[in-house]
């Protein structure tokens, strides 16, 4: 039975952990920082069962795991702690040798770690160079996890592939750029990625609850025409685009012909009830098969209660492919929709 260390969004790892309760059998799951970071067994599941049955339907809000090879105690003691980076990295001699290894290292808050996350960085890849390996920060064929808690520092190698995301903790970083209109741009970049989803294969889209236009300003970059729907004023950069037509009205007044859009996206702060009555009503002006993005508030104290009831609201309409809490989400998840035919 092995361990791995967990990680959820601040405030939701009961959540996950709940989650991966009823997932594995025979599962145990202990929190190593309040609300994020825990660890918990593989169960009555061998380690690549477990793996392959997480892959298979990733859970709603587990961001990332790392398997436990080893652990030491956590100290404040900067000669220890070396010496520890330094012999396990050691050990992974036959794994990383022609190898590209990312290294990742996180720490909790409060943890008597004694190295910043790029100086423990750096004292691993000294060895993976030693051992024949090239330290990459990004595209490696193993994962290096290190997770210092209060008391324990966790370590363990993997592929990227197994760990659910590739980057450290789950925590998607895009770069901010010149003139970004809202961060909630990058929940729809995220969700591109978590989703497969390349949004340049798409036409015509309509953005429900657009203002100020974050996730306009996506799909416009990404060469569509957009309908964007708001009451509200979009961005003044926006204003005068060729491929955006706004209108300022509520998107329970208005009406298309069928087929009219291949992508709808909605990250309206509504209750989550009205907008899937909302969205639903609007299934007909997708083309068949036409996607939708659209985020999940967990207005309510229930979240699994409410994202069960809300999916089967949502796919007498549509088939649902994913729903994931995002990096970028905070008190919601996403969901990735295709209309029926």
């Amino acid at each position: 039975m092995i361990s791995f260390v967990g990680t959820a969004n601040p405030g939701f790892a009961p959540y996950a952990m709940e989650e991966l309760r009823r997932r594995i059998p025979g599962s145990r799951v202990s929190g190593l920082a309040p609300g994020e970071t825990f660890a918990f067994t593989s169960g009555d599941l061998e380690t690549d069962q477990l793996v392959k049955e997480l892959r298979r339907k990733e859970p709603i809000f587990l961001r990332h795991i790392f398997p436990i090879d080893a652990e030491v105690p956590c100290t404040d003691s900067s000669e220890q702690t070396a010496d520890a980076l330094r012999r396990y990295a050691d050990s992974l001699g036959g794994r990383v040798k022609g190898r590209k290894a990312a290294i990742q290292v996180r720490k909790a808050q409060g943890s008597p770690f004694s190295y910043s996350s790029s100086e423990a960085r750096d004292i691993v890849a000294e060895v993976v160079r030693e051992l024949g390996g090239e330290p990459v920060p990004r595209e490696a064929d193993w994962i290096i996890s290190v997770y210092a808690s209060n008391r324990t520092i966790y370590m363990g190698c993997s592929q990227p592939k197994d760990n659910l995301s590739d980057w450290p903790g789950g925590a998607v970083r895009f770069r901010r750029e010149e003139g970004l209109i809202s961060r909630a741009a990058f929940k729809l970049l995220e969700a591109e990625r978590e989703f497969n989803l390349p949004l340049d294969r798409f036409t015509n889209a309509l953005d429900l609850g657009a203002a100020p236009g974050g996730w306009t300003s996506v799909l416009l970059e990404r060469g569509m025409k957009v309908t964007a729907v708001d009451p509200a004023d979009m961005d003044p950069s926006l204003e005068l685009h060729p491929r955006l037509r706004h209108l300022k009205r509520n998107a329970a007044d208005l009406s298309f012909p069928p087929g009219s859009f291949d992508l709808l996206v909605c990250d309206m702060s509504w209750d989550p009830y009205h907008t899937s009555r909302l969205v639903s009503a609007l299934a007909p002006v997708l083309t068949a098969g036409g996607s939708g993005i659209i985020t999940l508030k967990l207005m309510y104290r229930k979240p699994f209660q409410s994202i069960q009831e809300l999916s089967k609201a949502y796919s007498e309409s549509f088939e649902i492919r994913k729903i994931k809490q995002l990096f970028h989400n905070r008190e919601e998840v996403t969901m990735w929709v295709k209309r029926k035919p």
